[in-house]
């Protein structure tokens, strides 16, 4: 993640986008003591967290949805204004005074920015209702094995049950899951949102899924944030192999694929232990020719910390594709955030390529808005070439 970009454009860009709706308060005639409570409670958010984050304060995890949830309603409320001032200048310009007159009204923009809000809300719902898709990559992999030509991994991510999941979109996720068929199941972070009660309403809609290889996770930061120990416990107490920084062998037909869980940096401690560490994960992972390596990793900004490492395939997640962005091209808000944001990745290190999948995810962080990226499971075949 690029961190300064983020403190500017996230905490900045609240700043301008909260002094933005004031202005528009005060040219509706609100009070100054008004537009001063207002700010007093809106700008105190972002302070609050920027302060929690920086001196290791329990996380304020049940603000985070408030202050996101503001600061996409004060964005969509400013541009749905400045599109109705721009059209109100144009009407003028034209001479048509009287919907000049209209659209920069200001009773006549909030019935505007409310359409709008309809508008979106009535998208989000289509959303809902259609369900996680299911994309389908296939990645070739010179010299593999035939043995593992053909291996299907499903990867889910950050499916974040907590208060923006319902039972509906849950089932409706596992009927996706139980669609395909595959031979390896992941989760790769962020199951969970806020609460570690949470635990148990992930557990009771996917809690008994199967996969021929079994079906193994990291956690992300949010799991880390509540009580990582406790949720890698009841994890694996279900079944499920939880990799923190370790792997697991998986043969077929006397061949290798080694899967390989790095922990996230949240997992790091006051007293520095913890944290991902690459060189713990990899220790007994030795591939011969025509075997495979696929890494878990939930923050794809691990993969820059892969290079000296045989990480043929990392699957990730984090940055649910940013929630908001074109459908017709790779833009979205994550794309400000992340190096690697959405989708297939490619390099090549020492004459070797890896690859890096960043799974968007089909849970919500923030807002329960999804405009543009739709929610996604990752199906992925290997072949060999």
């Amino acid at each position: 993640m690029r961190i300064r970009t983020f403190i500017v454009l996230v905490f900045g860009g609240y700043t301008l986008l909260e002094a933005g709706v004031a202005a528009w308060l005060d040219h509706a005639g609100v009070s100054s003591a008004g537009i001063g409570i207002y700010l007093l409670l809106t700008l105190t958010m972002p302070f609050y967290l920027r302060m929690a984050f920086a001196r290791n304060w329990p996380r304020p995890l049940w603000l985070m949805p408030l202050f996101f949830g503001h600061f996409f309603l004060s964005g969509m409320f400013l541009l749905s204004v400045a599109l109705l001032d721009m059209a109100g200048h144009v009407f003028h310009f034209l001479g048509q005074g009287g919907w000049a007159s209209n659209l920069l009204s200001p009773v006549f923009q909030a019935k505007g920015v409310a359409a709008m809000a309809v508008l979106i809300l009535g998208t989000v719902v289509v959303n809902r209702f259609r369900g996680p898709a299911v994309h389908q990559r296939t990645v070739e992999i010179p010299g593999l094995a035939p043995e593992l030509s053909g291996f299907r991994i499903l990867q889910v991510s950050d499916v974040h049950v907590g208060m923006f999941e319902s039972a509906s979109t849950l089932q409706s996720l596992r009927r996706t899951i139980e669609s395909v068929s595959a031979d390896l199941l992941v989760f790769t972070g962020d199951m969970i949102d806020r609460r570690l009660t949470e635990l148990d309403r992930f557990l009771s809609f996917f809690g008994d899924l199967s996969s021929p290889e079994g079906v193994y996770c990291v956690l992300g930061n949010h799991e880390y944030w509540i009580d990582g120990p406790a949720v890698k416990k009841r994890l694996e107490e279900n079944g499920w192999g939880v990799l923190e920084n370790r792997s697991v062998p998986i043969s077929r037909g006397g061949r290798t694929l080694f899967l390989v869980g790095i922990s996230d940096p949240a997992s790091e401690r006051e007293d520095g232990t913890g944290g991902p560490d690459p060189a713990k994960a990899f220790q007994n992972v030795h591939p011969e020719n025509g075997d495979m390596v696929v890494v878990l990793a939930h923050n794809p900004g691990l993969w820059n910390d892969l290079r000296p490492y045989p990480a043929t395939l990392t699957l990730s997640g984090h940055t649910h594709g940013g929630q908001i962005g074109f459908p017709w091209g790779r833009w979205s808000l994550a794309t400000l955030f992340y190096d690697f944001d959405r989708g297939l990745f490619r390099r090549e290190e020492k004459g070797v390529s890896q690859w890096l999948l960043v799974n968007v995810g089909t849970g919500y962080f923030g807002v329960p808005v999804r405009l543009g990226v739709s929610s996604a499971v990752e199906l992925v075949t290997l072949v060999s070439v």
